[in-house]
C-alpha cells in the first residue's frame, strides 16, 4: 500500500449489487473477491488475486545468485509461483476507485477488469499546480518537497527542505515556473488514530498517486487515516469532475 492510485466515476449502483457484480469473478487465472466494507455502508473492499512468478518477483530486490539458487530449490519442490493480492476500495459518496498500488500493467489489468463488470468506466484523478498548492496550504502542516518538470532544461527539478513553502529557492522556482509544479510532498493536517503524525505523504498530480512514507520508509496507515487523504484529494480535484 505504500502508493494508491485513484480514479473517478460518474455514478454506480448500490453497495450491496457492486458487490453480487464483482465477487467471485474470474479474469483468467485471476480473480475478485468483494463485500461490503466494515468503516462505512457507501464502500465496497475488492481484492485483486493472482498469481506471480517468483522470480520475477526475486529479481527486483536480490541478486542474480541468490535469486538462481532459491528458485531452484522451489521450483524442485514444484512451486514457481505465487498468490498475490491487491486491495481496492470503491466509495460510493466520493465517487472514487481506489487501488493500492502504483500505475501499472497489472493496475490496468484490474481497473479495465472493474470496468468490464459495472458497465463503467473510470477516469483517472489528476491536479493542476494550483490544486497541489491548494493541498499543502489548506491540508498541511509542513511542505517537505515539490517536483517541478521541465525546469531550466531538466526533466525534473526537485527541491526538499524543512517548510519548504518558505524556502527562498522554491518561492523563486514557483514564481518563474508556476505551471511545472506536478507533485508536492508533505506532513498531513489530519486525524490520526494512534497519533503517529510524523510520516509524510506525497501527491502526484499526473498520476494521480498518492504516496505514504516515513524517512524514505513504507509505513502501514490505518484506513481510517486513508479516507481523510482520499477525500482531501477528491475535494480539491473538484467533485464536479467525477
Amino acid at each position: 500500500m505504500s502508493i494508491i492510485t485513484v480514479f473517478s466515476f460518474e455514478s454506480l449502483p448500490d453497495a450491496q449489487k457492486i458487490v453480487r457484480l464483482l465477487d467471485k469473478k474470474k479474469n483468467e487465472d485471476a480473480w475478485l473477491t468483494a463485500k461490503e466494507s466494515k468503516y462505512s455502508k457507501t464502500e465496497v473492499f475488492i481484492q485483486y488475486w493472482y498469481y506471480e512468478d517468483v522470480e520475477n518477483i526475486l529479481k527486483q530486490t536480490m541478486s542474480e545468485e541468490d535469486v538462481y539458487e532459491i528458485v531452484s530449490f522451489m521450483k524442485n519442490n514444484g512451486k514457481s509461483r505465487i498468490l498475490k493480492r491487491t486491495y481496492c476500495f470503491i466509495n460510493l459518496f466520493l465517487k472514487t476507485l481506489e487501488i493500492y498500488r502504483g500505475p501499472n500493467k497489472r493496475t490496468d489489468e484490474i481497473v479495465a477488469l472493474i470496468e468490464k463488470l459495472l458497465k463503467i468506466k473510470f477516469k483517472p484523478i489528476t491536479l493542476g499546480p494550483e490544486e497541489l498548492r491548494k493541498i499543502y496550504s489548506e491540508h498541511a502542516t509542513e511542505l517537505k518537497q515539490a517536483m517541478f518538470t521541465n525546469v531550466d532544461g531538466l526533466i525534473y527539478e526537485i527541491l526538499k527542505a524543512d517548510n519548504l513553502e518558505d524556502n527562498e529557492r522554491y518561492q523563486q522556482c514557483l514564481q518563474a515556473h508556476p505551471e511545472n509544479l506536478r507533485a508536492v510532498t508533505f506532513r498531513p493536517k489530519i486525524n490520526f488514530l494512534n497519533g503517529n503524525n510524523r510520516y509524510q505523504v506525497t501527491v502526484n498530480g499526473n498520476k494521480g498517486t498518492i504516496r505514504l512514507s516515513s524517512n524514505d520508509v513504507f509505513q502501514w496507515r490505518p484506513r481510517f487515516e486513508i479516507r481523510q487523504l482520499i477525500f482531501i484529494l477528491k475535494n480539491v480535484a473538484g467533485f464536479a469532475s467525477s
